[in-house]
Order: structure tokens, then sequence, then C-alpha cells
């Protein structure tokens, strides 16, 4: 292991690097030019010891460039996982889909054939997201004070609430503003076919013949037409189709598709033959609301792009 030092040593956080490349990656070398940490290098491969971590990194960069590589990352992905410390990942689109369900876990970022402006801001994301581990009893007061503000305007809201619930209204004809009953649209119940979503993506993607196609970026919805059309065809989904069909750089789409897994709306479920592929799909609420919106468009007579 080789250990690179940069300015302010003592303070600045521990990036550790694991590569199969003797020296640092080109543009990995270049986004961490400047940014003032301290730096360990691991080098890994055919005839070399098992990588391991260094003492206690802030942050863990892996490189996989080959298959061979995949396991050995895993374990060593884990137990970084294990101490908190976030694990970016860069990989090749073409081994996407053969990353393992336990690998995805492990990783706060994977970064797609990335440059070094992908590296920095993943770098800095990453670090500013982790927990910190020393506790400054200074803020404790602070955190006492804004408990007791908490509990007062706790006690004043609850006051006013009574006050006016007790007061009589002065004009008979005002009153609470009551919540109205919107219904369903006519025609919901009967679901779009696969054949009219993709229609509906063509037409998304005709717009870039005629426009820069950033004017309509829009990864969430591209993958939820997408997954929609897939379930409605009965066919699995792989991470790196998904990233095609988002229409943006598959590192801005592996964030979407975390954030949309995060979020319940996408489910990563593992290949049952073979345990290494990943495929996406939608969460059974997803598909529900897609159902019904799509419905309500197609019953108002109305075309989505």
């Amino acid at each position: 292991m080789d250990d690179f030092v940069g300015q302010n040593a003592v303070f600045s956080p521990l990036v550790q690097i694991a590569s199969t490349e003797a020296d640092l990656p080109a543009t990995l070398a270049q986004a961490l030019h400047g940014m003032g940490l301290r730096l360990a290098h691991t080098q890994f491969g055919a005839g070399m010891n098992e990588p391991h971590l260094s003492p206690a990194p802030d942050l863990l960069i892996m490189t996989c460039p080959s298959l061979d590589d995949v396991a050995r990352l895993t374990r060593l992905a884990q137990d970084a996982a294990r101490i908190h410390c976030p694990v970016i990942l860069s990989a090749s689109l073409a081994m996407l889909d053969n990353l393992p369900e336990t690998l995805w876990a492990s990783c706060h970022a994977i970064l797609i054939d990335p440059d070094s402006a992908d590296y920095a801001a993943s770098i800095s994301v990453a670090l500013s997201s982790r927990p910190g581990i020393l506790s400054d009893v200074s803020r404790d007061v602070d955190a006492a004070r804004l408990q007791r503000l908490a509990d007062e305007v706790g006690r004043i809201a609850r006051t006013l609430a009574n006050l006016s619930a007790q007061a009589p209204l002065s004009d008979p004809s005002l009153g609470d503003v009551r919540p109205s009953f919107l219904g369903e649209p006519a025609g919901t119940d009967s679901p779009p076919s696969a054949r009219e979503i993709r229609g509906l993506i063509r037409m998304r993607r005709l717009r870039d013949r005629f426009f820069d196609p950033g004017l309509f970026a829009d990864p969430a919805w591209d993958m939820l037409l997408d997954l929609m059309a897939a379930r409605l065809e009965r066919v699995q989904v792989a991470v790196s189709s998904l990233c095609i069909a988002s229409a943006v750089p598959p590192t801005t789409a592996l964030r979407w598709i975390r954030m949309m897994t995060e979020n319940g709306l996408f489910e990563r479920v593992s290949d049952p033959v073979d345990g290494r592929r990943v495929f996406i799909r939608l969460s059974d609420a997803a598909a529900d609301a897609m159902t019904r919106y799509l419905g309500s468009v197609r019953s108002a007579q109305e075309r989505l792009i």
C-alpha cells in the first residue's frame, strides 16, 4: 500500500483508492488534485494479496475493470460498510448488470466511466454525508435550549387552538373550509397497454431529433414509463437497459435509480438464475399509481409525451 499525503495531513480526510493499476487512474488523480486529501493507494489483481482497508479511512474508492475483481471488491466494500465508511465504485456500463446485490447495497455511489467532475462531485457528497464520530459538548446546551423553545411553541399552539375552537363566529355565514371529494375520472379501470406506453416513449424520443435532448431531460418519468411497459410485457429490465432508457448519462441515471429505490418506487431484484445480475422493477404501489394515472389521461382523451 502506497501512501500519498496531501495538505493539512493531520486534519484532512483519508481517502483509500483500491485499483488494479500501479498508478492512480488519470481522471481520479485529476479530481483529487488540490483537494487537500490524504490518499492511500492499494493495488490488487491476479497473483496479489487480498486488498484490505487502511486504518480508519474516511472514504473508499474502488475501480472494477473486470468481472474477476468483483468478489474481492465486494468483500472490501462490506468491510468498509461495517465501519460506516462510504464507498464509491467506478465501473463500465458493460459490467453494470454483473454487480451483485451485496455490492450495490454497500456502495454510496456507483460511477459509470466517470470523468474528473463525476469523481470530484461524488467525493464531496460522500465525505459531507458521513456521520460524525466526535460530539461537541457545547452543542448540548443549544439542543436543550431548542427543546425548551419547541415545547413553548407547542404550548402556545395548543392554547390558540383551544381559544379558536371555543370562540363563536361573528358571522353565521362563515365556516371552516371543508375538504371536497374529487372523484376518480371515468375509465381508469381500463389499464393502458404496453404498446401505448411504448408509443409514448417513442414520441418523447422524437423530440430529440428537433431540439437539444438536454432541454427535456426527465429520467424519472422515462424510467417509470419503461418499467411500466416492461411490467405489462412481463419482461425483466437490467440496470444497464434502464440507464439507456433514461436518456441521461449512466452515472446520472444510477443516482436517480438509487433515489427512486430509496423512495419505494423501484425495487432491485437478483436474477434467480445468475445471482450476479440485478434487475430493476416497479414496486406494486408505483405500478398501481402509473396504471391509474395513465388510465385517467386516456379517459380524458389527452395525449401525454
